[in-house]
């Protein structure tokens, strides 16, 4: 019986990393279309979100059947219960891309000049974010976790600078309303893809330590 539940988690595992890896890359994949102005490869973002999705249903499938057939508890009943909100902490992920994705075919050929190289910088800290997470996940590293949670900062002054710039740009030239709202969306996704892997990063902590990070709160 215990030989069955560790192949049935280990599957669930590399589910999970699979899954983050192809999130991790439709985000990516998403700023290079914003950066090239390149809807082709928006399009692509969108089409591999069906993907994405299928791949949530199917891992949240195996979690809920191991949660019935094998009763999991300690340890083994934390990571499960990490594993799942993980799970739908990157389906969300995705969505943001096809935001980003949507974004750029909206603009078509129309280049984010003003701002493309902070929302750049921005996303390189939101994808190590993820990677991060992930990488915590897979090795059960509290430390790195918490590494994760405290760049979320990072992302957030990229997210209010580039806002507060788009909000002056506006005042002085009202002919810039669209491309303002588009950077906004972006900026936005960004920052919620800061705040999910952050999310991931606090499950990380539960499942190595027992303690509750979120909202700031230590309990054990």
């Amino acid at each position: 019986m215990k030989e069955k539940f560790q192949h049935l988690l280990e599957n669930i595992k590399k589910d999970l990393i699979f899954l983050a890896n192809e999130v991790e890359h439709s985000i990516r994949q998403a700023i290079v279309a914003l950066e090239r102005s390149d809807v082709a490869l928006a399009e692509q973002v969108k089409a591999r979100d069906n993907e994405i999705d299928r791949m949530e249903v199917n891992i949240e499938d195996q979690i809920l059947t191991l949660l019935a057939l094998q009763q999991p508890v300690a340890i083994d009943l934390r990571f499960i219960v990490g594993g799942l909100k993980m799970n739908n902490d990157l389906e969300r992920i995705g969505d943001h891309a096809v935001n980003i994705a949507n974004t750029v075919i909206e603009l078509g050929t129309t280049p984010l000049v003003s701002a493309i190289g902070d929302i750049s910088q921005m996303s390189e800290i939101a994808c190590k974010m993820l990677h991060d997470a992930v990488s915590a996940f897979v090795h059960q590293d509290s430390d790195l976790a918490r590494k994760v949670c405290a760049m979320d900062n990072d992302v957030d002054e990229f997210y209010d600078r580039i806002v507060a710039n788009t909000i002056g740009s506006l005042q002085k030239d009202h002919d810039k309303i669209r491309e303002g709202f588009a950077i906004a969306r972006v900026v936005r996704s960004l920052e919620r893809v800061g705040d999910l892997s952050t999310n991931i990063s606090e499950d990380v902590v539960f499942m190595k330590e027992a303690k509750i990070i979120r909202h700031k709160f230590d309990v054990s």
